[in-house]
């Protein structure tokens, strides 16, 4: 291996921030003194090749493992907590590439208000990071098994284009947008827009057991995106959301106050199909949905 395990470890030991709630790196394992709220954990991985090349930024790849490790959080409207990391390093990869990569880690996690409370150092025939979250949330957290028919259906930002113009590598959670829509929404079901906008919806109407109609008109799209390009691509990392229809006519308001802005884009039915309309007639999705492999 290129780098010193126990340097690593002491470099993120020695930037740890210590806290009365928290005991961090440097032992076998970090402790969590009565974290508050309801507790939310999520994993997300990243590997050289795949999530991405080797033009990317020692800055870029930490923001994207953080970023859309968040993104899931934001999803059940939790605030960053904690985080544990693991490095895996090619035989190839310099100490100080190592450094810098551990390095921008940490400045991506404090910039998010974000502990890093532990993790591991390894070795692989190709860079792998992985990134484990802890969250808290307030309200009720939405699943994704709670669609009810005639629930009203938006995401929270323009869809498509994220991987051809870059903007995969540096994701925003949508962390303080995903708080309030749980604290004053109560929505029926949210998930992250990670893997396109049809994967994501198929995964919320199959487990609520409910379809849904899409009116390709109302999507927002990135310029140079078409409609298809919009629900077929992935790495967005917005938000899609179903709201009671009650809430929806409200929700505008709701986020007034605080600049966020929600596109409705269509609703939940009894079909067990997800139907595209364009003009009240069915249009075909041809596109093949988004995939890492």
């Amino acid at each position: 291996m290129s780098f010193n395990e126990d340097q690593l470890h002491r470099l993120f030991a020695e930037r740890f921030q210590p806290r009365a709630d928290m005991l961090g790196p440097g032992d076998d394992c970090a402790i969590l003194i009565n974290p508050p709220q309801q507790f939310c954990i999520s994993c997300d991985q990243l590997i050289s090749g795949v999530h991405f090349d080797e033009h990317a930024s020692a800055r870029q790849i930490a923001e994207k493992l953080i970023g859309r490790s968040l993104s899931d959080l934001a999803a059940a409207g939790a605030s960053p907590y904690s985080c544990t990391l693991t490095c895996a390093f090619p035989e190839d990869y310099s100490a100080e590439q190592s450094f810098e990569l551990c390095n921008e880690l940490i400045s991506v996690a404090a910039w998010h208000q974000l502990a890093i409370i532990g993790g591991d150092c390894s070795s692989a025939k190709q860079l792998v990071l992985s990134c484990t979250v802890m969250g808290c949330a307030n309200g009720k957290v939405p699943g994704r098994n709670s669609a009810k028919v005639g629930g009203q259906i938006y995401v929270s930002r323009a869809l498509g284009g994220a991987v051809h113009s870059g903007r995969h590598l540096s994701p925003t959670p949508e962390l303080a947008l995903g708080k309030l829509l749980v604290e004053k929404c109560s929505p029926q079901a949210m998930i992250d827009l990670s893997d396109g906008l049809d994967n994501d919806l198929h995964r919320i109407l199959r487990a609520s057991n409910v379809g849904a109609r899409v009116d390709v008109d109302l999507l927002p799209l990135n310029k140079g995106c078409d409609w298809q390009q919009g629900v077929s691509e992935g790495e967005d990392y917005g938000l899609l959301i179903v709201l009671d229809e009650a809430v929806a006519l409200t929700i505008d308001d709701v986020l007034k106050e605080d600049s966020h802005r929600l596109y409705r884009i269509g609703e939940i039915t009894t079909s067990a199909k997800l139907d595209y309309q364009q003009n009240s007639n069915s249009v075909i999705l041809d596109t093949r949905p988004f995939s890492y492999s």
